[in-house]
């Protein structure tokens, strides 16, 4: 049998550590399970009302995780039964919140077809770690009231950020 020459034996372990490296990557990142408490957005309130001729949803959300998340946008797809209706998206105020801080938003609804067509919507909260990276958790919206009505409280507080196949959801590398 012929013996591995030095280069040999040190391309082997290098390639080696690259795939362990890769694959612990993929694996906390793509699966969560190191990012389990990194990362958990959540909607403490939301309230859709009329206002006039226009719409809005108002809320707040709370950064429950470890880290400060970065670039935080709140969006909203608008639905009636024929499907999707129209897209709405703002940033909170701040952009930035610290763990265990809050953030609130206010996201004006302008649309001609969404004010006259949309029956019902669902929220989504996307935000980027300190690499840039992004990240997004998709929420419980709510009914949409008549214009006749006042608006109600549509609160809802699901934590977003326990749902396994929302904890990251774009370029992980």
């Amino acid at each position: 049998m012929k013996a591995l020459s030095n280069i040999e034996i040190f391309g082997l372990s290098f390639v080696m550590v690259v795939v362990l490296v890769l694959y612990t990557n993929l694996y906390f990142d793509a699966f969560g399970q190191g990012n389990e408490k990194k990362y958990e957005m959540v909607l403490e309130s939301q309230n859709y009302t009329h206002k006039g001729i226009t719409g809005e949803i108002v809320g707040e959300i709370l950064n429950n995780g470890t880290d400060t998340v970065r670039a935080v946008e709140i969006s909203a797809i608008f639905y009636n039964d024929s499907g999707i209706v129209g897209y709405e998206s703002d940033r909170t105020d701040p952009t930035t919140i610290d763990s265990a801080e809050r953030a609130v938003f206010v996201l004006p609804i302008i649309d001609e077809v969404i004010l006259s067509d949309a029956e019902n919507y669902e929220l989504t909260i996307k935000w980027q770690d300190e690499y840039s990276r992004d990240y997004f958790v998709r929420l419980t919206g709510g009914d949409i009231p008549d214009n006749s009505d006042s608006g109600g409280d549509d609160s809802d507080s699901d934590s977003g950020g326990d749902d396994s196949d929302s904890d990251s959801g774009g370029d992980d590398t």
